[in-house]
Parts: structure tokens; sequence; C-alpha cells
């Protein structure tokens, strides 16, 4: 049975619509909204914390939150896809409703996923607003101290659930000792957790685990993680490559939290169609279908995220 350009565009816009936004890696971005055109430098202002409560002694103590310059580029993406008239006319398996459906996934979630994942696998050399490299084991703030979300866990050639919860329990731990710019913790209000790693790999099996399983262990002892007070889940993907499989992420997740931001102009996305009576449809006896989106990825703040490679 054939189909109709409309048809196409429906399945299009319904696909567009039942697409979630907050899947996998697209889920640990900020979103932030822009009005400028690809080629241009969104400003994002990175602030430092506001003074802690002092007791008030004579008068008042004024200070000024640190502010920090990050500009990041808007840059332009495209997808195109050509419908052979047969499929069209003749669609007996729904090729056409499928490949709409992939069409609109190759722009969310997997758009933001691929950038957040190339940002995170650069994190090593790739600057956060501060000048220094997302992960490192050197960065101070103000008055922070030394802030290190570079870690390592000994483990052996093949990560134990044990030795992975142990080691998310290191990160968090590490996480938590964080201070912001005045001294003061600043991740005392932790409520949601992600572990982002290498699908397939070794180390991501036991780290699902570790994420999930109530007891560990050959002796089944409980496992630590859940008694974090915080809710975690673990994120596997082929797109995380760092430490040649075993390198690691826990990224703060809580609604307060900004581990990576992902700036989208939406009111330059367009989807466009040559269709029947086209240019296109009498020289390539097909249909053609495109989408054209305008964003990046951008590091957020350093003490949200905690880098552990098991070595």
């Amino acid at each position: 049975m054939a189909i109709t350009d409309y048809g196409v565009k429906g399945i299009l816009h319904k696909a567009l619509g039942a697409q979630p936004k907050s899947t996998g890696l697209a889920s640990l971005a900020r979103r932030v909204s822009s009005t400028l055109p690809a080629g241009s430098s969104e400003k994002l202002d990175f602030l430092g914390t506001v003074p802690a409560m002092r007791e008030w002694i004579q008068a008042r103590t004024g200070k000024r939150p640190a502010e920090y310059k990050y500009n990041p580029i808007l840059k332009k993406f495209e997808t195109t896809l050509d419908l052979p008239l047969d499929w069209i006319n003749n669609d007996k398996t729904s090729n056409v409703a499928s490949a709409m459906s992939e069409l609109v996934g190759r722009y969310n979630p997997a758009w933001p996923a691929k950038q957040i994942a190339d940002l995170l696998n650069a994190a090593a050399t790739g600057t956060a607003y501060d000048g220094v490299a997302f992960i490192s084991g050197s960065r101070t703030l103000g008055s922070s101290g030394t802030i290190d979300n570079d870690l390592t866990y000994n483990a052996s050639a093949t990560p134990t659930v044990t030795e992975a919860a142990d080691a998310i329990v290191a990160a968090f731990t590490a996480m938590m000792g964080f201070k912001d710019d005045q001294g003061e913790p600043v991740n005392e209000d932790i409520t949601d957790l992600a572990v982002v790693c290498a699908g397939g790999s070794v180390a991501a099996a036991a780290l699902a685990q570790a994420c999930s399983q109530a007891r560990i262990g050959a002796s089944g002892v409980d496992n630590p993680v859940l008694g974090l007070g915080a809710s975690i889940r673990c994120i596997a993907t082929p797109r995380i490559t760092i430490g040649s499989n075993l390198g690691w992420f826990l990224v703060n997740v809580s609604p307060n939290a900004c581990p990576i931001v992902f700036i989208e102009n939406e009111a330059d996305f367009s989807l466009t169609m040559k269709g029947p009576g086209s240019d296109y449809e009498h020289d390539a006896d097909a249909w053609q279908v495109g989408i054209k989106a305008v964003g990046c990825a951008a590091y957020g703040r350093p003490t949200d995220v905690v880098y552990t490679l098991f070595n």
C-alpha cells in the first residue's frame, strides 16, 4: 500500500512527540535554550558560591561570587534520508515507518548522546569553565582546597561486583568531600547519581550489578552502594571508551546538579522534505527527508563528576 507524503510527515511528527529527551547519556545534561545561530559563541556564566552564614558581628561583610566566562560554539547538524519510491509504493513490512522512527532517534537522543560522550571521553584534556581539564587532580577554586576528581582503583583484571561497589563508594566519598570556593561542602544535597561506563565490558557488568543488587560477593554481604542515601542507576553505552573500557564516571544528576550542559536553538530546528512533484522525485525516483538542528554540549561543574580508572 502506498504511503502519502502527509503519512510520512505524520509518522515523523508522531515520533518526535513520543521520543523522550532525557534518556541514557542525554539525561546527564542540563538543557539550555539558545537564540543564536550556528557558528555563534554562546555565553555561559558559572558563578562561585555565595558566602556561608556567619555570626553577625559589627557591620555586614559582603562578598561577590567569583565569575567564570565560558563560551561554547553552537554548530549546525543534519541527517538526511532517501526514501525510494519502491518503498513508498509497496511498504508491506512498514520499512518507512521504521526508518522515520530511526531518523528521529538520530536527532534525539543520539545527537546529544554522541556530543556528551565525546566530552566525557576527552575529559582528561578538555577544559572546563576555569581553564583546567574537566578531570583533574589539581583543581583549586578559591578556598576549596584541592578538588581531585581523577581517581584510580586497584582491581583485578576483570573487576568483580565487590570491587565495583567499593570503587563506587570511594568515588562517592571523594565527591562528598569536595568544597566550594568558600570552603563549604558543595555536594551535601546529593539525591541522584549515575554510573556511566563502557557498554558490553566486564567492568560495566560489575558496575551495573553494584548499582542494583542488595547483596554482593561470595558471602552475600550487604551492598554498600545501596546505603549511600542516594538513588543510583547505571548507564552502560558503547559510546564511552575512555580508559580502554576500564574507565567510568560517577555523575551527580540531582536536581541542582550541572555536570554537563546541552545547548540547543530549538527555533532553528527544521524537518524538511522533497516529496511528490519535486525535482528530486523526478531525478532520483525517491523522496528525501531531512532534519536540521543547531546546538552543542559543554562541560558543567567538575565537582559533579568523578572519574575512576580500574587498574
